[in-house]
């Protein structure tokens, strides 16, 4: 009797906590479908609080962040970027909570979705070819993942012109670099010639002017019976 009581009772405790859990999930649900996305999110939380396992809390948390980051993007608001993370753990939660295939390709597919508007293009490729390794019929997930991959492409051209360009404005610089080297020995080379030019000018002026004085010298030497005559 006491074993049949004690089954009893725990029946009882584990449909309560189901039931709770539920019940929370479709409050938030209500509130989901009036568009007031902070409400839903709270009670799907309070879902989770009963049961972190539960998928669909999950799942549906993810969404309401979601919307909510969609909302705060379309309004230039910077804090959506923390929606988008907080949403996309959700869906891998989900992920990782389900062993549905069509579950795991419905998370998959939205943690892409958080991804892409993060800008986390690679990521959330991949996380659109997992949703449709799992159910490839999936249309929604074959547009995104063509619409990720035209993005990711865009950049790679976007960053290999910048590449190139760089590249180019280096070569450039360079080039005139060796130019102004080239200029500057040009210069230095024509400052040595006129160097040379002006020394062997002061030394064909030393010269004359030593030629003078010794000629000089020699006829002050005739004046006064062959004395040097002082000049003093």
């Amino acid at each position: 009797m006491k074993k049949v009581l004690v089954i009893i009772l725990v029946f009882s405790c584990v449909s309560s906590f189901s039931q709770n859990k539920i019940e929370l999930l479709n409050k938030g649900n209500e509130y989901y479908q009036k568009e007031e996305y902070e409400n839903a999110e709270y009670y799907y939380k309070q879902a989770l609080e009963k049961d972190n396992t539960y998928f669909k809390g999950n799942l549906n948390t993810g969404h309401s962040l979601f919307k909510q980051a969609v909302y705060l993007i379309q309004n230039q608001d910077t804090t959506a970027t923390v929606k988008l993370e907080e949403s996309e753990q959700f869906y891998n939660n989900s992920v990782n909570l389900s062993k549905n295939k069509n579950e795991k390709a419905e998370s998959h597919y939205n943690a892409g979705n958080s991804q892409l508007l993060s800008g986390k293009i690679e990521e959330s490729i991949e996380s659109y070819k997992n949703s449709l390794r799992l159910v490839p019929e999936n249309i929604q997930a074959k547009h995104n993942l063509a619409l990720a991959q035209s993005i990711k492409n865009k950049q790679d051209q976007k960053q290999e012109q910048q590449e190139q360009q760089e590249q180019q404005e280096q070569q450039e610089q360079q080039k005139q670099q060796e130019e102004d080297k080239q200029k500057q020995e040009q210069q230095s080379d024509n400052k040595e010639d006129l160097s040379k030019e002006e020394i062997e000018q002061i030394l064909n002026a030393l010269e004359r002017e030593e030629k003078e004085v010794q000629e000089d010298i020699q006829k002050k030497k005739v004046v006064g019976n062959g004395k040097l005559l002082k000049d003093w």
